[in-house]
This record gives C-alpha cells, sequence and structure tokens, in this order.
C-alpha cells in the first residue's frame, strides 16, 4: 500500500472516531460556555464585544475572540449545526498535517488517542490551536519558514503564547528561523495594543495570561509536573512510540522533549494545555517507525473506527446526559418565560441551560421571597420555599413556578 492512501485511510479513522460522541448526549462545561458567547456573537454581529450571561461574564474577555470566530460565522451562515463539524474539520487537518513529519502511523497515533477524538469535534479553543500550531512546527521542520510565521501567528490569536510554543521548540532544537518566533507574536501585540472594545488588555493579558503564568489565579492545577502525568496518562496509544523515537535525538524529538518541558513552567495549568504537545509526540512516534507493513494498519482501524462510531460506541464514553435534556426536556420546551431563577452549587446547570435551552438563568443561591421572575430550577430535594410550586420533577432538579405571577 503506497503511503498517500494509508494517509487518506488514517484521516478516514479520524473522521469517524471524532464522529462518534455524536450519536450520544455532549454535555462539557467549557462547550457550553463558548457555544453561548458564539451565539452572541453571531445575534449581535458582533467581533470583539464577546458577552456571555446578563450575571456571568457580561463583558468576555477570558479568552481571545478569534478562536471563537469560525463558530460565530457557522452560526451566522448555516445555524449551530455546523459548529462540531467545523471544528471537526480543524481536528482533521491537524492529523492530516502530523501525516507530513509522522507518515501515516503518526496519523493513526494521534487519530486513537481518545483525548483528541473525545473533544476533537466540539466547540472548544483546542482543535484550531492544535490545527495552526502543529501546521506551524511541520512547516519549520520542512524549511518553510514564512508559512511557519504565519501559522503560528495565528495559533497565538487563538490561544496566546501555546501557539508559538510548538515553532519555538522547532527553532531552538534546529538552531535556525529565531526571526519566526517574534514575527508570530506580532499580531496578537498589535490587538492587545488596539485593544477593540476593550478590555482585552486587563481581563486576557493581565487577569488570564500573566496571572495564570505567575500563580496569581488560585483555579488549576499547581504541581510543576503536572503536564507529564497528563502525556503520561492520556497520549495512548502514542507513548510507548514517541518514547521510542526519542532516541534518535533528531530535531523533532529535541522540540518534542523541549515542548513538554516547557509546559511545565507556568503557575497555573489545566489538562487540555498539554495536549498542544500531542501531534508533534504523535509525528515522533509515527517518524520512529519506518517499516512499510505498518500503512497496512490505517484501513484496519478505519474499519474498526467506523463500527466504534456506527455502533454508538463513542457516546458509551460520555457521561449520562443531563436531566435538561431528558426528564425536564418537554417542560423546558414549554416554558413560557426566558429568564429563570437557577440555584445549584455546581456551575454546570446554568451553564446547559444557556447552552443547550438558549434560556437566559440567573444563579442565585436562594430563592427570593419577592422574586422578580416566574421560573426556577433548583437543585436538590429540598422544602419548596412559600410562594414556589413545583411544576416537574427530573433526575437532580425540580422546576419551580412562582404562585400568583
Amino acid at each position: 500500500m503506497s503511503e498517500r492512501a494509508a494517509r487518506l485511510w488514517a484521516l478516514l479513522a479520524c473522521a469517524a472516531l471524532v464522529a462518534s460522541p455524536w450519536f450520544g448526549h455532549i454535555d462539557d462545561f467549557d462547550a457550553q460556555i463558548y457555544l453561548v458567547v458564539a451565539r452572541n456573537m453571531a445575534r449581535d454581529h458582533a467581533w470583539f464585544a464577546l458577552r456571555y450571561l446578563p450575571s456571568v461574564h457580561p463583558v468576555f474577555r477570558e479568552h481571545l475572540p478569534f478562536g471563537l470566530w469560525p463558530a460565530a460565522a457557522a452560526i451566522r451562515v448555516f445555524g449551530e449545526w455546523a459548529v462540531p463539524v467545523v471544528y471537526a474539520l480543524f481536528t482533521l487537518g491537524t492529523t492530516w498535517v502530523v501525516g507530513r513529519a509522522g507518515g501515516a502511523l503518526g496519523m493513526l497515533l494521534l487519530a486513537t488517542c481518545a483525548s483528541m477524538f473525545q473533544y476533537g469535534g466540539r466547540l472548544l479553543l483546542d482543535p484550531p490551536l492544535l490545527f495552526f500550531a502543529t501546521a506551524a512546527a511541520v512547516c519549520a521542520l520542512e524549511d518553510r519558514w514564512r508559512a511557519a510565521a504565519v501559522f503560528a501567528a495565528v495559533g497565538a490569536l487563538v490561544k496566546g503564547p501555546f501557539g508559538l510554543l510548538p515553532l519555538a521548540c522547532v527553532v531552538i532544537a534546529r538552531r535556525r528561523g529565531f526571526w519566526t518566533v517574534p514575527a508570530a507574536a506580532v499580531p496578537l501585540g498589535l490587538f492587545l495594543l488596539v485593544d477593540p472594545a476593550g478590555g482585552w488588555r486587563t481581563h486576557f493579558l493581565f487577569d488570564q495570561l500573566l496571572a495564570s503564568l505567575t500563580g496569581a489565579r488560585a483555579d488549576g492545577i499547581t504541581a510543576w509536573w503536572f503536564p507529564l502525568s497528563v502525556v503520561a496518562r492520556r497520549f495512548w496509544p502514542g507513548l510507548p512510540f514517541a518514547l521510542y523515537g526519542l532516541r534518535k535525538r533528531d530535531p523533532l524529538a529535541i522540540a518534542c522533549a523541549l515542548l513538554v518541558a516547557l509546559l511545565c513552567l507556568p503557575a497555573r495549568k489545566w489538562g487540555n494545555h498539554a495536549y498542544v504537545a500531542f501531534p508533534l509526540l504523535a509525528a515522533l512516534g509515527g517518524a520512529a517507525v519506518t517499516d512499510a507493513r505498518v500503512r497496512w494498519l490505517a484501513p484496519l482501524t478505519a474499519a474498526g473506527a467506523l463500527v466504534f462510531c456506527l455502533g454508538g460506541f463513542g457516546a458509551r464514553l460520555l457521561r449520562p446526559p443531563c436531566a435538561f435534556s431528558t426528564s425536564l426536556r418537554e417542560p423546558l420546551d414549554h416554558l413560557p418565560a426566558h429568564e429563570l431563577y437557577v440555584v445549584s452549587k455546581l456551575w454546570d446547570p446554568w451553564a446547559q441551560l444557556a447552552a443547550e435551552r438558549d434560556l437566559v438563568p440567573w444563579p442565585v443561591d436562594a430563592l427570593p421571597a419577592n422574586p422578580s421572575l416566574r421560573w426556577a430550577v433548583v437543585e436538590g430535594a429540598a422544602p419548596v420555599p412559600a410562594g414556589w410550586a413545583v411544576t416537574a420533577r427530573g433526575g437532580t432538579f425540580q422546576l419551580l413556578r412562582a404562585a400568583g405571577r
């Protein structure tokens, strides 16, 4: 089998695996927040003035807007059904780029990584980030420095320094192209200098980026070795191949080792921050095995991925669907109000209501005695406060209506 044919089979395997969670109900807190922000962007015809809910991040500057632009454009042109498809295409693009450096095996190692196919078709910042950052690194390995700078610049606009890291590591490993990294940082610097719609320098640069680097933010993981743990636990089945590839000590191997090490530097870390290293690690593992017989793994994997997808096995990896999409779906469909109170110790319920039901939740600690809103969702089986009546129950939630309203 030719290498090109094997890569096409590997791409088919990736497509089937990325689509497999779509056969179930996905509750993803970050993706649900980003969907509401992108929905508001499409409705407001706004590209820089981002907002979430009136009571939560009414001015949304937690992340740069550019990673949400594809979602807002998809909603405007096609509707919300197209958003997962657009972000899945970024994941397919990343997989194809990995094939340039790691062949069909590298593509398979990335495609079959659960962290990639479970999240690769959701509205998250990781799919576009991984595509542009990986493309920049691979272009640098191929001495296509201008293209590398352009791809890294877009990656930085999606998620700041994480978009520059893979290119910077390849540059250091190859000892060439040092100009590309500062050049790629120019568009992001200009954006923060101009600060369109206001608040990006304050909230993103200082409160998010620099606070995460220095540890001023209390959320997240502070252990320095946490990215190493993420790679060791989640980069399967590619980890043994990547470790085998490190023995060559070529520029790709050096870049991968440096990339994982640099991910340990920020004081505040999240598991998905380490994902930016997964494509290059997959390319390293694929390049380490040159036996042409491994190409036959591609059609076999593609066949297995199709069975996995069409058989609904990807959906079985998801957590149980929320009550708002099952037992409370019908009463919420007929809810006459657009706004409602939400009483819960968790953030997930109001994120789910906003994303799935297109409602405007107002999180409160307890229902007010003189409510201004007619409806409420309350978590738990606590006694119903005076002036409220239960109209429906589902899971651990109750749908309440204010009496006399």
